[in-house]
Formats: C-alpha cells, sequence, structure tokens
C-alpha cells in the first residue's frame, strides 16, 4: 500500500460529486495545470449496469526539468496517460495506471454524509515490477504520488464549490458517456435499467 490522501467532506451532494467524476471532460480543464494534459481521446465505455470501465488517452505537454525536479513524480508520468476507470456505482472509482516499472491503482471512494455533503478520500496501491522501482516508490515517489492525489481532489472541490447545482443542461458535450451512466442509475436505483451505454 502506498498511503492514503484527501480525505475530506466537500459541500455537494452525492449526484453533483459523481457527476463530477464521471465527466471526462473536465480532466484537461480542471486537471490541465497539474497534468499539462492537452486533449481527451475517448476509446471505450463498457457498461454493465451499476459497473462500468472507461478507456481514454490524454496526451501531455512534456515537462521541464525545473518542474520534473519540483515533482519527480512526472518521471513516471508518460507522454500520454492512457487512463482506465473502473466504476462501481455509487461510491467507487478505481484508476488503473500502468508502467513499465510499477502498477499503482489509485480507489476513489465516496459517502454521502447529507443531502448537502459528500465525503470522499482516495486509497493508492502500487506494486513494483523492478528492485529499482521498489526503491523509487518506497522513497521517492510515494510522498509525491500522494501530493498528487491530494492535488487532484483540492482540484475537484473547487470545482463543485463554483457549479451551479440542478442547473439543466443545454447542450450535450463529447465524452458524456460517464455522466449519462451515473444518471440513468442514480435515477433507477435500486434496478438497472436500459439503455446499455456501451461504445
Amino acid at each position: 500500500m502506498i498511503g492514503f490522501t484527501g480525505d475530506r467532506s466537500v459541500k455537494t451532494d452525492l449526484l453533483t460529486m459523481l457527476l463530477n467524476m464521471h465527466d471526462y471532460n473536465h480532466q484537461n480543464g480542471t486537471h490541465r495545470p497539474l497534468f499539462e494534459i492537452e486533449d481527451v481521446h475517448f476509446k471505450q465505455f463498457i457498461d454493465k449496469g451499476f459497473y462500468s470501465h472507461a478507456y481514454f488517452d490524454m496526451p501531455r505537454v512534456k515537462p521541464s526539468l525545473r518542474e520534473i525536479v519540483k515533482n519527480p513524480a512526472f518521471l513516471v508520468l508518460p507522454q500520454v496517460i492512457q487512463a482506465h476507470l473502473e466504476n462501481c456505482f455509487p461510491s467507487l472509482v478505481i484508476v488503473h495506471a500502468e508502467s513499465p516499472i510499477f502498477t499503482i491503482r489509485e480507489c476513489h471512494l465516496f459517502v454521502p454524509e447529507s443531502e448537502t455533503h459528500t465525503r470522499t478520500y482516495v486509497l493508492m496501491f502500487g506494486k513494483a515490477h523492478h528492485p529499482i522501482a521498489h526503491v523509487l516508490i518506497a522513497h521517492v515517489l510515494k510522498r509525491n504520488l500522494l501530493r498528487l492525489a491530494s492535488i487532484v481532489v483540492e482540484q475537484d472541490t473547487d470545482i463543485l464549490g463554483k457549479l451551479y447545482a440542478n442547473t439543466p443542461q443545454h447542450i450535450k458535450l463529447n465524452n458524456e458517456v460517464g455522466m449519462d451512466w451515473v444518471r440513468r442509475n442514480f435515477e433507477s436505483f435500486p434496478a438497472v435499467v436500459e439503455p446499455n451505454l456501451s461504445r
């Protein structure tokens, strides 16, 4: 286990929190400064009722030497982040991250505290594929990976505080299949209903 971070109560309802976490457009907006994400190339969504998978690629701007020195975690981030999100409705999103030297699982958990507040926290697990990677995870990357995850939670919390809850949506954007999946499951829970949103 790498550790946990991002344990906080957020002033937002569970539905709004889940819509934000399944908005595959927000990575190159909300998290652009952190990861230098240029774009999101959505590849596949697999809908299995209350369980789903989303796959997309996020090309990044190459970090400068100064940015790498400031945050060594950039060393392990590829030029194109290949995202695989495993979603378990309503309270778990697992981010799968793979590299030649290690595997990381970042588990985002969401627990409704009231109609207006949702608690969130992140558990991180890692497995080294090489002895040097084990040393890196244990000594250098552990702190930086947890810090990155904490900043992601802070950025999401900040954007959630600026959203207008229950504002009708007037336009449909690309990559919204995850949000459609959340809305369908939220409205029909505990029953699973069509449509199947796989694509």
